[in-house]
């Protein structure tokens, strides 16, 4: 068979793509093995350092190269293809990068060799160069390995991003790809419709920032375990770990405005897998910054701080391989599908669990039967199966020996904390921050414990959720409004309780007097549930009690200077984020309840007059304090537009003008349709609404707005009544002009008139005449439109055994009004919990400068 000689593909792109792949692969693994060896040798330290370097640029190419492909719409590439078309706006080209799972990686990959080359300045010829680079290395040639797109046997390596659609699997066979001239007519499938907003711009970068920080304090610590120099890193470390804090914080937060903003599910957090996946090393990087803060004081925590240190850059490959394996795929909305690397994903979390423990293993003989056994191990799971009861033995086994190597060879703290010291409370702290994530994890990894022992659990709704982290909240919320006035090793508890009582008490009365209030207030289904109550209640008073004991940390002891107050700043934000959240929440209210004569059960199961509203074209119906008007729709590119207009009643109880919503939904052809919300925003509150149900289809010409729509066919008997949109059609009678008989005997014209009455909605009548002819016994039925009704009708049958006739009635586009269904809530105070989230960032930020400055000083 004839190769076919394909029209038109710029096969460069592809070649210059794939030779930045593999130099990026190679580059990094010359690194780490030169960075390794140059801790016996010194003279591979420069080669290390060039490597690393020819790894960033490859970087960068690769990088380059594709956005150049997408900017230029190079379709011949899967990647192209799928995340981008002609049609689509190319301000979200950015989206298209990194929607799938090679764009993705390769973003991490970035910022990776960013903070990798950061750090290469700052710690070059020093002691913790080599180490904490052998770990950047390793990890970048696992990160530069989920590219290559290679197969090992039957094991695949790696996503290539530089693919050609025709190679590609499921398109090699297609009837297309056999034309030689196939890109001439070839346009992508395009964005997914959700990631088609602004904030998926600035999300993925800022999150995935976050993901590739959490490395360093890893690196770090990993290094620690080499070098058994378990104090020394800290302190360069801990800027690191607040910048962490910062930017992770930061892309969770964008995650959740952008769920509030262009999901439909009415809120910024569902704890959804994937929210889930990126919150709990958040949680577990705070807990390792606080046992830091410890250890810099103190020189206590070592252990602590290393396990938490190292478990948040686990997590993160944790999530990486919830999100990216597939095995989310029903249980969340923004999971990645699974490409063939799970097993590549599965070995990427197990290397690094394994160096950790054998790193942490001091006895050399003991060390080496723990390689010895992983290897073998993994050997006869690979070879003969049971690889689940396999992994589960090994990584039971390595928690034992993590157990056995910290009481053995680990160094231990020579006093224990008091009671009533900083240290102790800032040790609780991180202990219920470290146990709330292990929980959430546990809840997420659901569909991962279904897969490997066969069972069906269902993952946990919201409300389980908030009432397992309710206990955590408050507890969080005592410990940072009391820690800080606690002095590191002892501190005298008469004048401690004395210190927080004023904040204490405030709280307390500013809590219960708006408790109260609060529940009358509250959405009916919180009020059933007492418990719910009072823990939302205990939230909100030690919400307050953290806001009001920090902020008199920072106007009293710290005297207002700001440049010293980076921690007491950061805690006033997190107490208005939870304080925020909380109100809102509890305080939702459902504006839209149908008040339309059409009950909204009608239209299906799914819909629920109680939490949706029909509202008709033209038509004002009232929805909480407003009355609301649908105006119409309009289309622009492949969005749909929904005008809805907002009235409030004036002293004068006349109906004024307030505002206008404009929610839409993507008609995207071949991804499917998505609602965005669209949110009236004012300082105490947020009107926020959403379309659930509407027909999409414009029709703007004339000629469509006169047209009939199907004819339905209707039997009955004289004085029967057909009912239109509009109107109540009655049969009246029949006339006709022959007898049967005269018809019979002399085979004349017959012509049989139905009277029909139509009364419309005011009780207007209306006469219609359509006739049923027979001429030389061929049927010639006659229609009769009702203008007035904008109804045709088309007489066309007597069935003389039961006495019955058929009428077709058809009628015009125009009569039936255009509607949509819409919910719309209320979150009172919503922007309290936004501005906790610039407080919390602006005072990390000012933790991390003030952190930076001392470690100068020291230095």
């Amino acid at each position: 068979m004839n190769e076919i000689k394909y029209i038109g593909e710029r096969l460069w792109a592809g070649h210059l793509g794939n030779g930045f792949v593999v130099l990026s692969f190679i580059a990094a693994l010359l690194s780490f093995i030169s960075y390794y060896l140059s801790s016996k040798n010194t003279s591979f330290l420069k080669l290390a350092r060039i490597a690393f370097n020819f790894h960033g640029l490859s970087v960068i190419g690769i990088i380059v190269t594709m956005f150049f492909m997408l900017l230029n719409h190079y379709f011949e590439y899967q990647y192209v293809w799928q995340h981008s078309n002609t049609s689509m706006d190319m301000k979200y080209i950015l989206s298209c990068f990194w929607e799938g799972q090679e764009g993705s990686f390769l973003l991490w990959t970035f910022w990776n060799v960013v903070l990798g080359i950061i750090l290469k300045r700052q710690l070059k010829n020093g002691e913790w160069e080599v180490p904490v680079m052998t770990v950047f290395a390793l990890v970048q040639v696992f990160l530069a390995s989920m590219l290559l797109g290679v197969y090992i046997f039957d094991f695949k390596i790696g996503s290539n991003p530089f693919l050609l659609l025709r190679e590609h699997s499921e398109f090699s066979n297609l009837p297309f790809i056999q034309n030689p001239n196939y890109l001439a007519k070839l346009d992508g499938r395009g964005l997914n419709p959700l990631l088609m907003n602004y904030w998926m711009t600035i999300h993925p970068p800022t999150l995935f920032l976050g993901f590739a920080s959490t490395l360093v304090p890893f690196a770090f610590a990993i290094g620690a375990l080499w070098n058994k120099k378990y104090n020394e890193w800290q302190k360069i470390a801990l800027p690191w770990t607040y910048f962490c804090i910062m930017i992770l914080g930061i892309g969770i937060l964008m995650g959740g405005a952008w769920a509030y903003e262009a999901l439909s599910f009415g809120g910024f957090w569902a704890w959804d897998p994937v929210e889930n996946s990126s919150l709990v090393p958040w949680l577990v990087i705070v807990a390792a910054g606080h046992t830091m803060i410890i250890n810099k004081n103190k020189g206590g925590s070592l252990f602590t701080t290393h396990f938490l240190a190292i478990g948040s850059f686990l997590l993160v490959l944790y999530s990486t391989f919830l999100t990216r394996s597939g095995v989310l795929g029903n249980a969340s909305v923004h999971a990645f599908t699974d490409l063939g690397m799970t097993g590549q994903l599965v070995l990427y979390v197990l290397t690094f669990i394994f160096i950790t423990v054998a790193l942490l293993i001091d006895d050399l003989l003991f060390k080496v039967s723990y390689i010895v056994v992983s290897l073998l191990m993994l050997f006869f799971g690979m070879l003969y199966g049971y690889k689940t009861i396999l992994l589960l033995v090994w990584l039971a086994s390595s928690g034992i020996i993590t157990v056995i190597s910290y009481y053995k060879y680990f160094p231990k703290e020579k006093e224990e904390e008091e009671l009533y010291s900083r240290e102790f409370w800032m040790f609780l702290g991180s202990l219920v921050f470290l146990l709330s994530g292990l929980i959430i994890t546990y809840f997420t990894s659901i569909p991962v414990i279904n897969k490997l022992f066969n069972t069906n659990f269902a993952p946990p709704k919201v409300p389980v959720y908030n009432s397992w982290m309710l206990p955590f909240a408050i507890l969080i919320m005592i410990l940072i409004g009391a820690a800080q006035f606690l002095k590191y090793k002892k501190t005298d508890p008469k004048k401690f309780f004395k210190r927080i009582g004023y904040s204490f008490v405030l709280a307390l009365f500013f809590g219960l007097a708006c408790s109260i209030p609060l529940y009358f207030l509250t959405n009916n289904e919180v009020k059933k549930d007492t418990l719910t109550l009072i823990g939302y209640s205990s939230l909100f008073i030690t919400g307050l009690f953290a806001f009001f004991a920090n902020l008199d940390y920072f106007l009293i002891i710290l005297k207002g200077k700001v440049s010293k107050s980076g921690a007491a700043i950061a805690h006033i934000g997190f107490a208005i984020v939870l304080i925020g959240a909380l109100i809102s929440t509890s305080k939702k209210v459902t504006l839209a309840k149908n008040t339309a004569d059409k009950k909204l059960t009608a239209l299906g199961k799914d819909f629920d007059d109680r939490e949706s509203i029909l509202l008709t074209q033209g038509d004002t119906l009232p929805m909480g304090p407003y009355l609301v008007t649908y105006k119409g729709k309009k289309r622009e590119g492949i969005n749909v537009y929904f005008t809805v207009e907002y009235f409030k009643l004036n002293k004068d109880n006349k109906p004024e003008f307030d505002f206008t919503l404009t929610p839409h939904i993507q008609d995207n052809p071949r991804m499917g349709q998505a609602a965005e919300p669209d949110t009236k925003h004012y300082l105490d509150r947020d009107i926020y609404t959403h379309i659930t149900a509407a027909d999409l289809n414009i029709d703007t010409t004339s000629k469509k707005k006169n047209a009939f729509g199907e004819a339905k066919n209707y039997v009955g008997h004289v004085g029967d009544t057909i009912f239109s949109g509009n109107a109540l059609v009655i049969i009246d009678s029949l006339r006709s002009n022959l007898s049967k008989e005269q018809y019979e005997k002399n085979d004349s014209l017959l012509e049989v008139t139905a009277v029909l009455r139509c009364v419309n909605t005011q009780a207007k009548s209306f006469m219609s005449y359509p006739k049923f002819i027979i001429k030389h016994n061929v049927v010639i039925p006659q229609e009769d439109i009702v203008n007035e009704l904008g109804l045709k009708f088309v007489f066309w049958k007597i069935n003389p055994d039961d006495g019955t006739i058929e009428i077709t009635m058809s009628e015009k586009l125009s009569n039936n009004k255009d509607f949509i269904v819409m919910k719309a809530f209320v979150f009172p105070y919503i922007n309290v919990l936004w501005l906790g989230c610039l407080i919390m960032a602006f005072g990390t930020g000012i933790a991390i400068i003030e952190r930076i400055r001392k470690f100068k000083v020291q230095s």
